[in-house]
């Protein structure tokens, strides 16, 4: 337990520069404070869960080497990458004393969630997401007997543009259900396996309810059927609830099923 002690004393005095830096950018915007409900959720856990009575000494080398490798790489690497380092030196580390394994998925996904992630996010996927999502909605709506044509991250009818814009991008829908995903993993004490299924059904469920929203924007804003404006931020709150839905419904499948492939150390 001293040398325990040791490490994590040795981990708040290394990592101070990101402690600094996630203070910083937490107040930054909106967006950064989600981490917080992730960082809050994974104290919920781990303070609930008493401390593990075997813990391999040999284990706690690997948070010791996450250590060295951020001192090393401290100059070359970003804030954020340096703080990925850091918050997952902290995962493995509670993941032994608390759970006595060396990797807990879903402490560790929920500390990864704690960083300001969002707004990183919605520079690299949120274009990406949202031509995923008009590809997908374009022969959705067809089938309705719509002449829909994706024109990037817009659906063109009648030539009219209907865009797929930032906040139907999927990013925030993305966030919110891997917090899902990994607060049930943590719930329901998941073995590796099983979270990476889950995380795969999540990952569908999250594109299916944004392609739901954007099919479902699209009749309301080409104006097919009119609907007040408090109709669009409704619909996302109707996405939202479906993806919860299914993610729910698939860790409540995976826990009953012998999943093929799944092994016994997982």
């Amino acid at each position: 337990m001293n040398r325990t002690l040791l490490i994590i004393a040795a981990q708040l005095v290394a990592f101070w520069p990101v402690w600094r830096w996630y203070a910083t950018r937490l107040g930054d915007s909106t967006d950064q404070s989600w981490g917080l409900l992730a960082l809050a959720t994974v104290l919920l856990f781990v303070l609930s869960r008493k401390s593990s009575a075997c813990v391999n000494d040999r284990s706690l080398r690997i948070p010791i080497l996450i250590i060295l490798l951020y001192v090393v790489t401290y100059p070359l690497l970003p804030p954020l990458a340096r703080a990925g380092l850091a918050f997952t030196a902290i995962g493995v580390t509670v993941s032994l004393v608390r759970f006595g394994k060396l990797f807990h998925p879903g402490v560790i996904g929920l500390l990864w969630l704690s960083l300001p992630l969002v707004p990183s996010l919605q520079f690299y996927l949120g274009y990406p997401l949202r031509m995923l999502v008009a590809a997908l909605a374009a022969p959705i709506l067809r089938l309705a007997g719509f002449a829909v044509v994706q024109e990037g991250t817009c659906l063109n009818w009648a030539e009219q543009l209907i865009w797929i814009d930032a906040p139907c991008s999927g990013v925030r829908m993305l966030w919110v259900g891997l917090y899902l995903t990994f607060a049930l993993v943590c719930m329901y004490e998941l073995r590796l396996f099983k979270t990476l299924v889950l995380l795969t059904a999540a990952f569908f469920a999250i594109i299916a309810g944004n392609v739901f929203r954007a099919v479902a924007l699209f009749y309301f804003e080409s104006g097919v059927f009119p609907m007040p404006a408090w109709a669009h931020d409704y619909t996302g709150l109707v996405a939202f609830a479906l993806v919860a839905t299914g993610i729910v419904g698939a860790v409540h499948f995976i826990r009953r099923e012998k999943l093929c492939g799944e092994l016994q150390s997982t």
